[in-house]
Formats: C-alpha cells, sequence, structure tokens
C-alpha cells in the first residue's frame, strides 16, 4: 500500500469519528493492524476493504480513489524505491566479489608461502650438504697432510647455539604477522627465503665456536710433569 491510500484510509476514519482501537473492534482485528494500514506497512485484504467501505459508507472506487498527482508521486516513489534496490543489490555484489577477491588472494598466498618454505627446506638442506661435504674436504686435506684431524672430525656434527635456534618458527610467525597485520600477502612469503640464508651462517659461526673451542688445549700447571719427562 502506498503512503496516499494510508492516508486516506486514515482521513476516512477520523470523519467518521473512529478512533483506531474503535475501528479494529468494529473489524474484529488488533488496533496495530489499523495501525500498520495506517503507516503504509501494510494492506487490508479484499473482505476488510469491503467491510471499510460499507462502514464508511463509500464504494470501493472512492476508498481507494487517487487523483492524478498522488498516482505520479506514487510511480515516481516506486522508480525511487526501485533504483535505491538495485544501488543496493549493486552495492552487497560489488562487496561480495571484494570478499571472493580477497579469499582467492589469501589462497594465492598460502600456496606461494607453502611452496616458497617447501623450497626454502630444500635450499637448507642442500646448504647442509654442502657444509657436510666441505667439513669432510677439509678433514682429509688435514689428514693428507700429516696432522691429526682432532677428536670431533669423526664425530657428528654437534648442535651449537646457533643452529639450535627455531629460526623455521620465527619465520612461520613472521608469515603471519605480515600477512595479517599489514595484508602484505603477495610478499610475505618471502621470509621464508630467508631460512636457508641463515642457516648457512649458522653453520659458519656453530662450526667457528667449535674450532675455537677445541683449537687450542690448555696448559699444565707449573710443578708437574708428566710420565714421559719422568721416564726421560
Amino acid at each position: 500500500m502506498n503512503v496516499q491510500i494510508a492516508q486516506r484510509l486514515a482521513e476516512l476514519r477520523r470523519a467518521k469519528g473512529y478512533s483506531q482501537e474503535a475501528l479494529a473492534n468494529e473489524l474484529g482485528l488488533s488496533r496495530q493492524a489499523v495501525s500498520k494500514w495506517e503507516r503504509a506497512e501494510s494492506s487490508p485484504d479484499t473482505e476488510n476493504l469491503i467491510a471499510l467501505a460499507r462502514l464508511y459508507g463509500v464504494s470501493l472506487d472512492d476508498l481507494l480513489n487517487v487523483d492524478k498527482d498522488i498516482e505520479d508521486d506514487v510511480a515516481f516513489e516506486n522508480a525511487e524505491r526501485a533504483e535505491k534496490t538495485a544501488r543496493v543489490q549493486a552495492e552487497r555484489e560489488e562487496a561480495l566479489r571484494e570478499q571472493r577477491a580477497h579469499q582467492e588472494a589469501m589462497t594465492q598466498a598460502t600456496a606461494a608461502a607453502t611452496q616458497a618454505s617447501e623450497a626454502a627446506a630444500r635450499a637448507a638442506q642442500a646448504a647442509a650438504a654442502a657444509s657436510e661435504q666441505a667439513a669432510s674436504a677439509r678433514t682429509s686435506a688435514a689428514a693428507a697432510a700429516g696432522s691429526p684431524a682432532g677428536p670431533a672430525s669423526d664425530a657428528p656434527r654437534r648442535r651449537g647455539p646457533w643452529r639450535s635456534f627455531p629460526y623455521s618458527v620465527v619465520a612461520t610467525v613472521l608469515f603471519f604477522v605480515f600477512c595479517f597485520g599489514f595484508h602484505a600477502w603477495t610478499t610475505a612469503w618471502l621470509v621464508f627465503l630467508t631460512i636457508p640464508i641463515y642457516r648457512w651462517i649458522a653453520n659458519i659461526m656453530d662450526d667457528s665456536l667449535e674450532r675455537g673451542d677445541g683449537g687450542t688445549a690448555p696448559a699444565a700447571p707449573q710443578g708437574i710433569r708428566s710420565d714421559e719427562e719422568e721416564r726421560r
């Protein structure tokens, strides 16, 4: 129901001296139903329209009579309402497209991060293998030169403080911080490329620490001679 017909129903009710509650009692309805008619929130059905026309002493045409100007206003309101509905629908579709694009970007970023993590793991394994080969080459060179390789040459590599640091976990945390904190979905995966670089540096630093710890033997205290010196 349009606003003009709702206003006409309210004017006819007041002209006949009915309150909303009294009219509702005449029709066997609730006062809220009559109030909704007059606020154009709902429309009376055919039976109630006939009852209203009979009660007000008018025909259905007179009850629902609308002037030409009012018809134009109603048409304009309907067109405006349709335009607003179309605009809201377009905005909703645009929001859905943006949401789907964001989800696709997240999916692509996750896939790229997975690939980068796998590539970083393979690079770390290659770096570890290269470091092992370099250690073996140094041991072989020392043996060929006739110098002892040291007790740590045949022992498995010890995990020093640099190798023990969980840098992979830190890189994963940084990835999610960049993604959710700065929305850098397309570039955050690059943090995983730093994992093999860190492991390469960690191998160098721990090897340096191991050579520093085992390179020089502590001197014996003065006044204590070895068994070999006593035999001499």
